[in-house]
This record gives structure tokens, sequence and C-alpha cells, in this order.
């Protein structure tokens, strides 16, 4: 299994959310965060924000699914069909187990 943390602009996280659960992917959590990336955050004329709004979304998905999911996040959270700087940036994790806490079912 893997776990996909996909850190993307907030106006596009709800339509990242809706192709996943387009596709079949429906067990997704989202959450507000604070970053920056290459950009080093945004000036405005004397002011640097450095923490710039994002939303990440994580899923655990079985190995198979990760070039699908991948790619359904990419255009889903790109900002224009080539892309800009800020659009966000997926990280895939290695996950060992995973254990439903009503049940106690195990995952591996």
């Amino acid at each position: 299994m893997k776990m996909v943390k996909a850190v993307v602009r907030p106006e596009k996280a709800a339509e990242v959310l809706e192709a996943l659960n387009k596709d079949g992917f429906v067990a997704a959590s989202r959450i507000s965060i604070l970053g920056r990336g290459r950009q080093r955050g945004l000036k405005v004329g004397d002011i640097i924000y450095d923490e710039i709004p994002k939303e990440m979304i994580m899923i655990v998905i079985e190995d198979e699914d990760l070039e699908k999911v991948e790619k359904i996040i990419i255009e889903s959270a790109r900002t224009s069909k080539t892309g800009a700087f800020g659009d966000g940036k997926i990280f895939v994790l290695p996950v060992e187990r995973a254990v439903t806490i009503s049940t106690g079912e195990e995952k591996l």
C-alpha cells in the first residue's frame, strides 16, 4: 500500500477530491496547512508572505493504483494546461499496515 499526500491550492482541493471520488477513491483526508515551495513565498510590494495557505489531501491506496491516482491529482490540481508555480506537490510514502479502529481489522 502507498500513502499519497498531495499539497494543492485551496481553490483546487474540492476539485481534486471530486475527481478521486469519481474514479472510486472515496476514502481521503483533507487538512488545511501553511507552507511555501521553491518560490519562497509571495512578495507584494514590500511585504513578503512566506506562509501560503494550502490544502493537503491524504489517501491510502493499493500499489497498482498509484499511477492512476497521481494522474487524477495532477490533472485536477493544475491551474492551467501546463501548470504553474504553486500548483503543489505529490509525496508518496510506503504504508506497512492499516488497522480499522472499529473492527480491529488489519490490512497488510
